[in-house]
């Protein structure tokens, strides 16, 4: 599927990424590409070889993820293979480019698996995955990608007509570019559903047929399992895909991708009066939904009046904030460069106390001030801040 003689003739003799022309709204189970070849040549020399499971609630639970793992161990048993698991709840695309140095690059790993399709990227969809591509080859072109495609209720339809649901088509486009595998688990998940042997929804079983899910969403641990022997049929098709070779990074088809996201914490902006720490073990907020809070919030700072205010500078083009939006709507303002105020309002509809993100608008490549202050909140409440997501480079 490459494009020309050419393209195959010049990746046989430099290191480069492949261009490809699948048909990115035509839904296929697997697409090699350029395979894994760093990530193959490391297992079958029996050292130490990493795995990151980049991804939301689907990658964080007991299920494919630790599924997969075990196959990779009992498969390449000469070979210490090392989990990373950088799976936080609620989360896709945009928080992964911005929190992956931390979570990822510093944990050097051999293969990264990135699953996001179900949360999305915030409205950064393409911005963001192309972001995660090229700031992985920056750290170490010798990192081999996947692209892991889960599924909700929702895309069954658009599956079982063969068509890429919504965020496919832009993963594919970014995959075909850069010569990424491509897995995609709800192509099986849909077949079956539609010939009859498994329930996409159910909340309790049903004889004779396999339940995926009780919330048309997670699987349980049945739909888990096919999980893992798509992605194990999918890998031994990659076993000899090409020799390991460091990957070159083509021209950026966004301009302004995420390449350089990152996060920052409370405790390096600027804070005005009216802040104090958060105790992470006792805080009844915080500790609430601990595990997903304190993933995303981590140094939280909290405040129970109006008035306090936090000022970033950065050099780049988004700029947003992990906090826990909870009870009553508490009511932000925002200043860019002096600008006009933007109103925040931060509310959820979950009676649990989940912890959040947002951005606000895209500002211009270049240097900004942001001034965030509380304008107002609800009695007995207060509001929780936790770590700026920054597009660019933070300036202190």
């Amino acid at each position: 599927m490459r494009m020309g003689m050419a393209v195959a003739m010049l990746c046989a003799t430099e290191a480069c990424a492949g261009t490809y022309d699948h048909d990115v709204n035509v839904a296929e189970e697997f697409r090699a590409r350029d395979g894994l070849p760093n990530f193959f040549a490391k297992l079958n020399t029996g050292g130490p070889v990493r795995i990151a499971y980049l991804g939301g609630s689907i990658t964080a639970a007991a299920g494919w993820r630790p599924k997969t793992l075990a196959w990779f161990k009992a498969q390449y048993p000469r070979a210490e293979v090392i989990e990373i698991n950088a799976a936080i709840s609620g989360t896709g695309s945009d928080y992964s480019a911005c929190r992956l140095q931390g979570d990822v690059l510093a944990q050097k790993p051999d293969l990264v698996f990135l699953e996001c399709r179900v949360n999305g990227g915030g409205g950064y969809e393409a911005k963001s995955v192309e972001g995660v591509v090229r700031h992985l080859w920056k750290n170490d072109p010798n990192t081999d990608i996947c692209f892991i495609y889960t599924l909700h209720q929702g895309m069954l339809k658009d599956l079982q007509a063969g068509r890429t649901p919504w965020f496919g088509p832009i993963q594919e486009a970014i995959a075909n570019a850069y010569g990424i595998p491509t897995i995609d688990l709800g192509v099986e998940i849909a077949r079956r559903e539609k010939e009859g042997s498994l329930i996409f929804k159910a909340d309790a079983p049903v004889e004779g047929k396999m339940v995926f899910s009780k919330d048309g969403v997670h699987p349980g641990d049945e739909g888990h399992a096919i999980y893992c022997e798509i992605i194990a049929r999918s890998m031994l098709k990659m076993v000899k895909a090409g020799g390991a070779h460091p990957h070159a990074l083509p021209p950026p088809l966004e301009p302004t991708n995420w390449e350089e996201a990152t996060l920052l914490l409370a405790a390096e902006a600027k804070l005005g009066p009216g802040w104090t720490a958060v105790d992470e073990h006792k805080d009844p907020v915080y500790t609430e939904s601990r595990q997903r809070t304190h993933a995303m919030l981590r140094g939280a700072f909290k405040c129970a009046q109006a008035g306090a205010s936090a000022t970033v500078k950065w050099n780049g083009t988004v700029v947003g904030i992990s906090d826990i939006p909870y009870g009553e709507p508490s009511v932000l303002e925002a200043v860019v460069d002096g600008g006009q105020p933007i109103k925040i309002e931060r509310t959820q509809k979950e009676k649990t106390k989940h912890a959040r993100f947002w951005y606000l608008p895209e500002q211009k490549p270049g240097e900004h001030t942001v001034t965030f202050s509380v304008r107002s909140l609800p009695a007995g409440q207060s509001f929780y801040l936790g770590q700026f997501l920054i597009v660019g480079k933070s300036i202190r």
